[in-house]
């Protein structure tokens, strides 16, 4: 017996398996209710009692126009625990009365409804208001998952059209509950070219697996489908997707790597569901970004999914040349940049806590290594009326200050009513970079400022640069920690 699609159903549903079974009335929900028990459900009960009394709870079925289902029914009446293949589930089915079809029989009339019990008010209330309000209780606060039922028309005395007016209702109903579900397409002939057309068609329209196939004569395989297409309407716990290791070390500044990650975020956003991972891999392909995409594991009973994308070899090369900042031609341009990079990231590695404190105080020193060392001759001092050996050593002791630096241009062009109409056009509203690019006397502002720093720094004498490194050799080298400047 083959019990996967319950048990991975169950799996998902973290072992509460409780499905609600709704749509028009007269569409088959009652028989399916009663197909499925027969077909997956009672021959797993071992106990003869409790088999009984879920065969008398099952749902009375007929045919014509006399609705059959008058109130909302549990099936069994509480949940019963079941045991598949060593898979424990708690298990429910729940029957709902079904939208009115107008032509239909059996609820009365506007003037003269039928009233009936139900399990939310203690009192009863008409059957076409006991019929909205079942559907959406039955999905919200009674089901973890919905089995939305309708039909073509080929089998009872009501027309395909009045089963499209209740679906056009219902089913975006049951899209805002956010609870998943699939719909069954109840037909006499389920392999007849105007019924699988028709299972299309609403598959595409509302974006809801559809199962086309006939409650009555309801196969063992026809049941297992249904419950495999209504796993792949649960959404997707948890995608994986592996990109070559290259990709992974560099950033988004790189075009590449922007691109990569753009065309991910795309289709992530777009698609939810299951279902929808097979689309995920093939509109990643239409993007062109990747040589290859795989997909590696679709677990519907856990919801998740692992895509492995694969690059050309020329992604490879145009990632290496970008980073080169020319073409590589050869293992010598190559290695070239490497040995360039190492000797770079040496004396990175040297200033970088200094730069980083630099920019978080203003101020930042690195600290030597002992490889940056030299000893110093040991010579014989005397303090004290003692005598010792004096031992040193001397090292170069970066420092980074940040210094604020601040640059002006102040273009005059006439009058104090002309100057205020300028201001009022520079106001850049966030756009920075629309200012930095504003062109004053034939020059952007961009390259005035970064013109008027250059000079600011390349100003300082030489002999002021002497006289600060003095100044720090100092106060590092001695015990005193106060500093008088005095600037002329």
């Amino acid at each position: 017996m083959n019990d996967e699609a319950l048990i991975n159903l169950s799996n998902r549903m973290k072992s509460d398996l409780f499905i609600g079974f709704v749509g028009s009335c007269r569409s088959g929900k009652s028989t399916l209710i009663n197909s499925f028990f027969k077909l997956l459900i009672l021959p797993n009960v071992e106990d003869e009692f409790l088999k009984h009394k879920i065969q008398d709870e099952l749902p009375q079925t007929a045919e014509g126009k006399q609705i059959m289902t008058v109130e909302p029914k549990f099936i069994p009446s509480t949940s019963i625990e079941l045991n598949v293949n060593n898979t424990v589930m708690n298990l429910r089915f729940v029957d709902c009365v079904g939208e009115i079809i107008p032509s239909s029989e059996g609820y009365g009339t506007d003037a003269e409804p039928r009233l009936v019990k139900t399990p939310w008010y203690s009192e009863a209330i008409p059957f076409k208001e006991a019929a909205s309000i079942g559907t959406e209780k039955v999905i919200f606060n009674h089901s973890n998952l919905g089995v939305y039922v309708t039909s073509d028309g080929s089998f009872s005395d009501f027309t395909r059209t009045e089963y499209e007016a209740v679906e056009e209702k219902l089913i975006p109903k049951l899209k805002e509950m956010n609870k998943p579900f699939v719909i069954v397409l109840n037909t006499k002939d389920p392999k007849a070219e105007k019924a699988t057309k028709l299972a299309s068609e609403l598959e595409k329209k509302y974006n809801i697996s559809v199962v086309c196939l006939s409650a009555l004569n309801m196969t063992r395989e026809d049941a297992n489908k249904v419950l495999t297409k209504a796993l792949e309407e649960f959404p997707i716990s948890d995608l994986e997707i592996s990109l070559p290791d290259y990709i992974e070390v560099i950033g988004e500044d790189i075009e590449i790597k922007r691109d990569i990650v753009d065309a991910i975020k795309n289709v992530e956003m777009k698609y939810k569901k299951v279902k929808d991972v097979y689309n995920i891999c093939s509109e990643l392909k239409a993007t062109n970004q990747f040589s290859d995409v795989k997909l590696d594991l679709l677990d519907a009973s856990t919801g998740k999914a692992s895509l492995v994308l694969d690059l050309d070899d020329s992604k490879y090369k145009e990632i290496v040349d970008l980073l080169l900042g020319k073409s590589s031609e050869s293992r010598k341009d190559f290695i070239s940049y490497l040995y360039q990079s190492k000797k770079a990231n040496e004396v990175y590695e040297e200033v970088n806590s200094a730069i980083l404190e630099a920019k978080q105080t203003g101020y930042g020193v690195s600290v030597p290594r002992i490889s940056d060392m030299t000893l110093l001759p040991p010579e014989v001092v005397k303090k004290n009326g003692m005598y010792g050996v004096k031992l040193s050593a001397k090292a170069s002791c970066i420092h980074m200050i940040a210094v604020d630096l601040e640059s002006s241009f102040t273009p005059i062009i006439g009058s104090e009513d002309q100057s205020r109409m300028l201001m009022e056009s520079l106001n850049s509203n966030g756009n920075d970079e629309e200012l930095w690019n504003k062109e004053f006397f034939g020059k952007k502002l961009s390259d005035i400022v970064n013109d008027s720093m250059k000079s600011k720094i390349h100003g300082l004498p030489d002999k002021s640069k002497d006289k600060i490194k003095n100044v720090l050799d100092k106060i590092m080298n001695s015990n005193h920690n106060n500093l008088i400047a005095i600037i002329l």
